[in-house]
Formats: C-alpha cells, structure tokens, sequence
C-alpha cells in the first residue's frame, strides 16, 4: 500500500476500532492489520498512537461541523422563525442519529472521557461548548431582529440543548427507545417555542 492511500483508510480503521475496544484497548499492530499492512508501517504516517488519534478527532470534526452547521454566521441568518429553527435542529437531529462518524465519536467520547483527557475535551465540547455556541449565536441574532423574548441567550441556549442531548445519549444506550426520545425531544422544542415567543 502506498503512503498517497493508507492515510485515510488508517484513520477510519482507527475510528471503528477505537469506538468499539476503546483507545488504550486497541493496538496499533490491530489498527494496521485491520487494513491489511504490518503494524511498524503506521509510523510511516503518524508519529505516534496519540498522533493518530488527533488524525481521527480531525477528521471527524470536519465531518459533523460541516453536517451540523456549514458557516454559522450564514446558519443564524437564515433561520428568522421558530418553525425554521425548528426544522434546523430536526434535520441536525437525523444527522447526529445517522451519520456513522458522528456515532462512532460519540461511543469513543463516552467510553473515554474519563481515561483520556485529549477525549475528556471532546465531550465537553461535543456535548456543551460546540452546542451552546451554535444556539447562543442563532438566539442573539433573532433576538435582534425581534424574533423571539430578549434575554439571556447563553443560558437561555442551554435550556434549549440540555434536554435534546440528554435525550441523544438515551438514544446511544437503548436504542429501542428512539421514537419515545424523538417525541420528548419535539415536544420541548414546541414548549420552547411557545414560552420564548417565537414567531
């Protein structure tokens, strides 16, 4: 295999062995055999295990920004009503549900976040920073253009992601329950709606 086409396929072997035998469960001799070449030749191109897990977390991190927002600046500008927010957060929904990177970073991160800080970060920023930043900056512009009450849109952001994501990670652990969690979710959405007076 030459250096121009293993990268990749290294980084998304990675991925799927990673969320499934963890980070320190998963051998780079599995991750180089799993695409058919010898263990020492993953040093070709990453320096190091933790080399290539930043490899994974970038890659992936590219795929669902794009997926969830594109340009954020672009994003709060076209969603000027409630029914558009709310069939923006339906459409990122499906996508954060479906997309098979997104799922499998969200199994690594969960499995991890307490044994590996690079991994402990990306929870945090999945699960509280990179949310709060998309829906603070949606809140603040509809705010100005009287779109919705004023007030607080950082808290007022959390109220809003804090029930969707707990119900996402349900989703994760039983995923008999999708439709049950899918009806909560749009449920808050509606109440939302409705208590900060969206039009």
């Amino acid at each position: 295999m030459t250096r121009k086409n293993a990268r990749e396929p290294l980084i998304k072997a990675a991925r799927d062995l990673f969320s499934v035998k963890g980070y320190d469960g998963t051998s780079v001799d599995e991750i180089a055999e799993s695409i058919g070449i010898k263990g020492p030749t993953i040093y070709k191109y990453f320096k190091n295990k933790e080399a290539l897990l930043k490899a994974v977390i970038e890659t992936s991190e590219d795929e669902y920004s794009e997926g969830m927002v594109g340009s954020l600046d672009d994003l709060a500008g076209k969603i000027d009503s409630g029914e558009a927010l709310k069939a923006y957060v339906l459409k990122t929904l499906t996508f954060t549900l479906k997309n098979d990177t997104a799922k499998k970073m969200r199994k690594l991160v969960t499995m991890e976040q307490y044994r590996n800080a690079t991994l402990s970060k990306q929870a945090t920023w999945h699960q509280l920073i990179f949310l709060k930043k998309i829906y603070t900056t949606i809140f603040k512009k509809m705010m100005e253009r009287g779109q919705m009450m004023k007030g607080d849109a950082e808290l007022i952001a959390l109220e809003f992601i804090s029930p969707i994501t707990i119900m996402i990670q349900l989703i994760d652990r039983e995923p008999k329950k999708e439709k049950e969690a899918l009806e909560t979710i749009e449920k808050h959405i509606d109440m939302f709606l409705e208590r900060y007076e969206f039009v």
